[in-house]
């Protein structure tokens, strides 16, 4: 637990640890934020079509000051798999330059200002995709009555190729 943090691997290890409350709370959290941003429809698997799989990754947070620890829990699509001209038409990876950090930084100081950390829950679950993907149930969430359904994405989820772009 020293070198890893105490969370868990996978989502069978979450409901063994310890917490298993918490980190369940985290994923019903994550669950809740997926259907109010409609990230999902669950549909048939049309013939033809292939869903990816996709994991839970946990994490936990400490608040200012090292304080109370919050128990984060991310549902992401093994994007791994995606398969381009099908699943993917083109790939993006964001990143700063060094000289962009100074600026923001010598107006920081320059103007007396403060600068804060923001955590965005659902930084890349706002934009629509293009191309038709299909996902599993996430594991420990499948709708009774409905396990051989997919989750037809609607919108960009950690992991998939695409969604830094989007």
């Amino acid at each position: 637990m020293l070198i890893d943090g105490g969370e868990p691997e996978c989502y069978g290890k979450a409901m063994l640890h310890e917490e298993k409350d918490k980190w369940f709370k985290a994923m019903q959290e994550e669950i809740k934020s997926l259907h109010e941003n409609h990230t999902f429809d669950l549909v048939k698997l049309p013939q033809g079509k292939r869903a990816l799989k996709n994991k839970w990754v946990f994490k936990l947070k400490s608040g200012k000051n090292n304080s109370q620890l919050r128990y984060k829990a991310r549902l992401v699509v093994k994007g791994f798999n995606q398969k381009k001209g099908i699943d993917f038409e083109e790939i993006f990876s964001p990143v700063v330059k060094m000289s962009s950090i100074r600026v923001v930084f010598g107006m920081t100081t320059s103007l007396n200002l403060e600068i804060d950390q923001l955590d965005m829950k659902t930084t890349f679950l706002h934009r629509d995709l293009e191309e038709e993907i299909y996902m599993a149930q996430p594991e420990g969430f499948a709708v009774k009555g409905k396990e051989n359904f997919v989750c037809r994405l609607r919108k960009s989820l950690y992991g998939l190729k695409q969604a830094p772009r989007q």
